[in-house]
């Protein structure tokens, strides 16, 4: 018997699926982050990371049973889930360190270099090639980011340090993903994912533990539950189309904080601010309208 894991029966891979996929799921994450904004003015970010991945399984296990119930979650490599893991949450500590040791500015600008480490490690790690077109979506994503952040060069070196290292984190992150997606379903990716991370986080909480009210504890929890199918869009992407192409694509993201930033904080963008955001668009109609050709699904031989 043959069975190919990660896919629903008859479902081949389609990188355009995956960029869809991936520009809804990040535009999700985006709309979720105001959410998370508007928390830390209370709570620590441990508390938030604890509730948001802790919650998102509750989500992950009622799409189980829509997606073949629990073997869905059965994972295959066990160290490379828990090195996911580990990465996972070591991004969300050294992001987090950064922002309090730099200008959020440069700490973004920083952050945006991910794709193109993961567009210099995607062909020796995975060994996927990364076209013309990539490189220039990269560059022109890369371009308008920078035309929106305009970084200080302010900030200490230990926070300089902490943003790469999370840069760093973030890019083999996203690599592991793609390389797990290859045997593992993307349902087991995203829960066991998170599922570790909140388990890491745990031991941390009791030291700056704050207690909600009763409609923070709404928030904090609804968080966690949309967490969960953001992360499951965004896992899945990486199915479909290869990390190459997906690495342009969180550019947009910039484009969702200025939108939730205008909305929720009355944050008005500046022209440059918006030449920026033009140029990202473009970068990612590149992606979009040109997809490369991906691998079939992996095959498991079972005997009968």
């Amino acid at each position: 018997m043959t069975v190919i894991l990660n896919a629903p029966a008859g479902e081949e891979r389609d990188a355009r699926r995956g960029v869809v996929m991936m520009l809804v799921g990040l535009a999700l994450f985006s709309i979720l982050n105001g959410v998370v904004k508007s928390l830390a003015e209370t709570f620590a970010v441990n508390q938030i990371v604890f509730f948001r991945n802790g919650f998102a399984l509750v989500t992950l296990l009622l799409m189980a049973r829509g997606l073949g119930g629990l073997t869905a979650l059965k994972v295959q490599n066990r160290r490379g889930m828990a090195l996911q893991a580990v990465q996972f949450t070591a991004v969300l500590l050294f992001i987090f360190v950064a922002y309090r040791h730099m200008p959020l500015a440069d700490a973004t600008a920083i952050s945006f270099l991910q794709p193109v480490l993961v567009l210099l490690l995607s062909a020796p790690l995975l060994g996927e090639k990364v076209t013309r077109l990539g490189w220039l979506a990269l560059l022109l994503g890369l371009g308008g980011v920078l035309l929106m952040v305009r970084p200080s060069g302010g900030g200490s070196l230990f926070g300089l340090s902490m943003s790469v290292i999370g840069t760093v984190f973030s890019a083999l992150s996203l690599i592991q993903q793609r390389s797990l997606s290859r045997n593992e379903t993307s349902l087991a990716i995203a829960f066991w994912t998170l599922a570790g991370s909140a388990l890491l986080v745990l031991p941390s909480l009791p030291f700056n533990w704050v207690q909600p009210t009763p409609s923070q504890w709404a928030w904090l929890i609804g968080n966690g539950l949309a967490s969960g199918a953001c992360q499951y869009l965004t896992t899945r992407a990486l199915f479909h189309a290869p990390v190459a192409t997906i690495a342009p694509l969180s550019y947009t993201k910039m484009l969702w904080a200025l939108i939730v930033g205008f909305v929720w904080f009355g944050d008005v963008p500046t022209l440059l601010v918006l030449a920026g955001s033009a140029i990202v668009i473009a970068a990612s109609a590149l992606v979009y309208l040109a997809p490369k050709p991906v691998p079939a699904p992996v095959r498991l031989e079972e005997a009968p």
